[in-house]
């Protein structure tokens, strides 16, 4: 119940901040977020079954980041977080291609700012948790 919840407040919170930025800067990435129209069968989907779609996803990821969250080393949980950070920029390229959106310096900076906002939710959830 503690991954459901905070894997849907952290994606929840995501997608606000992006759509945020969208709005605040002209951007593309709410979309480049929750689009799966590249996937087959699911090219007609409704705004709000993407948005579904993006967070049962942001549950998983909830999931994993949890459960192999460094709980001994203060060091290794900064390096894992940074590796999680830097998986999610990657991201942003082949999902920009794939939601055929322009790609701009800003949008990417919003990206990463959301998904470090994202991160970071739930990494002090995992640490009020111990």
């Amino acid at each position: 119940m503690f991954v459901l919840v905070n894997g849907l407040i952290a994606g929840l919170g995501l997608a606000a901040f992006l759509a945020l930025g969208d709005g605040l800067f002209e951007t593309s990435t709410f979309p480049v977020l929750i689009n799966v129209s590249y996937v087959p069968g699911m090219e007609n989907l409704p705004s709000i079954a993407e948005l579904l779609i993006h967070l049962f996803i942001s549950v998983i990821i909830a999931f994993f980041l949890m459960y192999f969250y460094p709980r001994d080393n203060r060091g290794k949980t900064i390096r894992y977080l940074l590796c999680w950070m830097l998986a999610f920029a990657v991201a942003f390229l082949p999902f920009s291609l794939l939601s055929k959106v322009q790609m701009t310096w800003t949008a990417f900076f919003i990206w990463v700012l959301g998904h470090l906002l994202y991160t970071m939710m739930l990494s002090i959830q995992v640490a009020r948790n111990r």
